[in-house]
């Protein structure tokens, strides 16, 4: 047996050293931290040069990498920093410090305005077994800044700012996603019942707008009749973003396979972290989204979105903060039929190209009910014609919602995260399948929301929440439930007319605190839902610990 051992230990050793050897190192094209010199090209042709030759990896140095200008890339244009297209077996690997944390920085160099739109930092698309790891990916300067309320003319409606030491700011700044905050404690201040009241700037086009006060190279800024005197004091923090969501993401990962993100740091972003769409395994571990040099603004939109997925995921180890809207999203699409047929088709907007034997789930009757496709057309329009190998379900017609269980997750964990100080819910859960434990919640605006939106989505069903602190969280109510639930589970989609479709949800082993909203919310607010088991968990110092209302629910079990 030991010489098995051996013989396989020596085995190993020769197979690392072999895809060792294929490694390629961005200075053997020129890239070289901290020289001030743009690192764009030489970084792009060692991607390119490992992804053509099948290398197992590019490594980085420690330092600061400078991507100051845009580069070529086949297929993709000429305005592109690191693309990954089509390539296999391939990681992109910087260092690491004695304390764990990446010390490789891939910095984009920025001229900022309120104009500044940069291509995607990071742009995967229909490769396998990617990776990235121990890799800082910002921008410099930020697309936030944090300044400290100096002055305030409630009278007539005037805030004076003073900006934090190194963080940019310049005359007529927009001020988009501004929140205020304690900068002592670092946390948003809880404030208002809904988005509007909570915060200072909020949705698209905003129109605030900061002036310089003269002599002060803008580091004094001025915002007058925006509405911000009745709501922040002296000493009080506020944050702000140069845009909402009119910005390319910072990383995008589109129909891929076996995605790793591990011990990524992204201090600031520009619109979404990171998109991920139509990709099957993924998994996130260490992700850090983590305001630094006194800035409180990481982004202005999602930390991490994630649609349409599947296969296995796993999110592990991953701190969110600062982030304008919701942290971490789980979503799916509906499928909304347009026709009808007689021969017992149907027709789609959307659809998709899926492959004969996988299912669609027809949201029709007490229970969804699952048919296989036999053949997919595309027709005029984008609209999508699906055959069927068996009779589609009994009130299935014009306008009922299907679901593509192509993009399934089968397994998804989210395991020891951290999510504080966001304006948005800490999770948006449409997804089956999903475990979450061990995970601390506070000092986040909106509730944990589980259950679809207005449009799009599926329902919550075989799912786990267990084992997570939630304090101090949730002060708006922005599932417009009447009050802020720390979690809710629930339907908000307009084609439907009170569904139970959320199903087989257990919730045990978790600490919910009371809110910092009004005094009458409940921890867990149930609606939409059957077959809920809710036990074994500490409730401190609300009025009501759980609320299932009784139109829309069924078989909930509160012990």
């Amino acid at each position: 047996m030991n010489e098995v051992k051996k013989a396989a230990t020596g085995f190993l050793v020769l197979l690392l050293s072999a895809s060792l050897c294929f490694a390629l190192h961005v200075a053997e094209f020129g890239a070289v931290p901290d020289d001030g010199l743009c690192d764009m090209d030489a970084i792009n042709r060692a991607v390119q040069a490992a992804a053509a030759k099948k290398d197992p990896a590019v490594y980085f140095d420690a330092g600061t990498y400078n991507l100051s200008n845009t580069c070529a890339v086949p297929e993709k244009g000429d305005t592109n920093y690191i693309v990954i297209s089509k390539a296999e077996h391939l990681a992109l690997i910087g260092k690491s410090g004695s304390d764990g944390r990446p010390v490789t920085r891939l910095e984009r160099n920025l001229i900022l305005s309120n104009d500044s739109m940069p291509p995607l930092q990071v742009n995967i698309s229909y490769s396998k077994d990617i990776a990235l790891k121990n890799l800082i990916l910002a921008n410099n300067p930020p697309l936030g800044s944090t300044a400290r309320v100096i002055a305030v003319d409630k009278a007539n409606d005037e805030v004076t700012v003073e900006v934090l030491k190194g963080l940019p700011a310049y005359d007529g700044m927009r001020c988009a996603s501004a929140h205020v905050w304690n900068l002592e404690t670092g946390r948003i201040k809880a404030f208002g019942t809904t988005p509007d009241e909570g915060t200072l700037t909020i949705g698209l086009g905003v129109k605030a707008f900061w002036t310089a006060v003269p002599g002060t190279d803008a580091r004094q800024l001025k915002m007058r009749g925006a509405g911000f005197a009745k709501k922040v004091a002296v000493g009080d923090g506020i944050s702000w973003h140069n845009k909402a969501t009119e910005a390319f993401n910072q990383v995008e990962v589109m129909r891929s396979e076996d995605v790793v993100f591990e011990n990524i740091l992204m201090p600031n972003v520009s619109n979404a972290g990171m998109l991920f769409g139509y990709n099957k395994n993924i998994t996130l571990r260490k992700v850090r989204f983590e305001p630094e040099n006194g800035n409180l603004a990481v982004g202005g939109r999602d930390g991490i979105h994630l649609s349409n997925s599947s296969g296995e995921l796993l999110v592990e180890d991953c701190y969110f903060k600062g982030l304008r809207m919701d942290p971490l999203v789980l979503r799916k699409t509906f499928g909304i039929l347009q026709e009808v047929r007689t021969d017992g088709s149907i027709v789609s907007k959307p659809g998709y190209t899926i492959p004969a034997g996988d299912k669609i789930r027809f949201w029709v009757g007490e229970e969804p009910q699952d048919r296989v496709i036999e053949s997919v057309e595309i027709i005029k329009g984008g609209s999508y014609r699906y055959v069927f190998k068996e009779a589609i379900p009994a009130g299935t017609v014009k306008g009922t919602a299907i679901s593509f269980l192509t993009y399934m997750i089968d397994k998804g964990v989210i395991r020891n995260c951290v999510f504080e100080g966001n304006f948005g819910s800490a999770i948006v859960n449409f997804e089956e399948n999903i475990t979450v434990e061990n995970c601390t919640f506070r000092n986040n605006s909106y509730q944990i929301k589980y259950g679809s939106n207005q449009t799009s989505g599926a329902f919550v069903r075989n799912n786990i929440f267990r084992n997570n602190i939630c304090e101090d969280t949730s002060w708006i109510d922005i599932a417009r439930r009447g009050q802020p639930a720390t979690l809710v589970i629930h339907s908000l989609c307009k084609f439907f007319k009170d569904p139970r479709y959320n199903q087989h949800i257990e919730i045990y082993g978790n600490v919910f605190r009371n809110p910092c909203g009004p005094r009458d919310a409940v921890a867990i607010h149930v609606l939409n839902a059957e077959d809920v088991n809710i036990h074994d968990n500490v409730f401190e110092g609300f009025k009501r610990n759980v609320l299932a209302d009784e139109k829309t629910t069924r078989n909930v079990h509160v012990q």
